[in-house]
């Protein structure tokens, strides 16, 4: 039979156990989804010969902002290789966010989501869609691909063709990037468990002391 002292013990063993056990989640992979960092903290940027910056204007308190001045060339901001070793083949992942802005001829917004290779490579899933001055919201449903052990990236993408005037502008808000894992890290940092786990001793402790006190 268990004694209190013995209790406190396994009950603070559980808890820091099952803080570290993953479990079915829907996991938001977006950083800065919504540029409120005033800057590009956790995109990688790939503009070659455009530029991003941070909008303030368009109603959005903070956006972020691709452009293209003209001729081939494709401006990608990315999220990159989220929930490598937890994201398993056929999970479900959804993209949202919120866009606006002007296309010119033979130049597109496209969203890609690429499921990296365990080594190196990766197979895409493309994503193209309209634009107008308003900004409106978009979302879209994909899988994550046969070999996912490099996690999942995400891409936002301007592209321009080899057309005369192809020049584009594109603002990027509210950005959602979330996979649904049966594998999902662990919701309580690791700090957190020893401290459940050290509570439980010091309670021990008590109960030790209160007995000898008797």
């Amino acid at each position: 039979m268990f004694n209190k002292k013995s209790t406190i013990l396994v009950a603070a063993m559980g808890l820091t156990l099952s803080a570290g056990v993953a479990q079915a989640a829907v996991v938001e992979m977006a950083v800065n989804g919504g540029f409120e960092t005033g800057d590009y903290t956790g995109w990688d940027l790939f503009p070659q010969i455009g530029t991003n910056e941070i909008d303030t204007g368009f109603n959005s308190t903070f956006s972020g902002l691709s452009t293209l001045p003209g001729g081939p060339a494709d401006n990608l901001i990315k999220q990159s290789n989220r929930l490598a070793g937890y994201i398993q083949p056929g999970e479900a992942i959804t993209v949202s966010f919120d866009a606006k802005g002007t296309l010119g001829v033979s130049a597109i917004a496209q969203v890609i989501v690429f499921s990296e290779f365990t080594g190196g490579g990766a197979t895409p899933f493309f994503y193209d869609f309209g634009l107008t001055d308003e900004w409106q919201s978009y979302s879209f449903n994909t899988v994550a691909g046969g070999d996912v052990g490099g996690g999942v990236t995400l891409a936002l993408k301007v592209g321009c063709g080899a057309v005369a005037g192809c020049t584009a502008d594109v603002n990027w808000d509210n950005v959602s990037f979330t996979a649904d894992v049966a594998n999902a890290p662990p919701a309580v940092p690791v700090p957190a468990a020893v401290w459940l786990f050290g509570s439980g001793l010091l309670g021990l402790v008590g109960v030790a002391r209160r007995k000898r006190a008797i």
